[in-house]
């Protein structure tokens, strides 16, 4: 039997992971795992950036949700409707929409 090449984390491994930790309020972990992944290479897009977003806005840290926002965009990975959905309903959640 021929051996397959060893196995490593790609961009949808590592961003499924962190959607997972994120979910789980594991967001110290998870920013861990998105430091990991960038030494490795692997850059983030807007389906992990999304998550930490999501992640960062139930623990209420606002400014950390902004941050990531900014360095998202500044990295030129714009926001799509779920990032949106996920910040809208934050704010309606937290009494922040007139």
């Amino acid at each position: 039997m021929e051996r397959s090449p060893d196995c490593k984390p790609n961009l949808v491994v590592y961003s499924t992971i962190i959607d997972s930790l994120c979910k789980d309020t594991l967001i110290a972990d998870a920013f861990n795992l998105l430091s990991e992944m960038r030494s490795k290479g692997i850059a983030p897009n807007v389906i992990t950036y999304t998550s930490l977003i999501h992640g960062v806005c139930r623990l209420g840290q606002w400014k950390q949700a902004t941050s990531l926002l900014n360095e998202m965009v500044g990295k030129k990975i714009f926001p799509d409707v779920h990032t949106f959905t996920v910040l809208v309903d934050t704010l309606c959640k937290e009494g922040m929409v007139l």
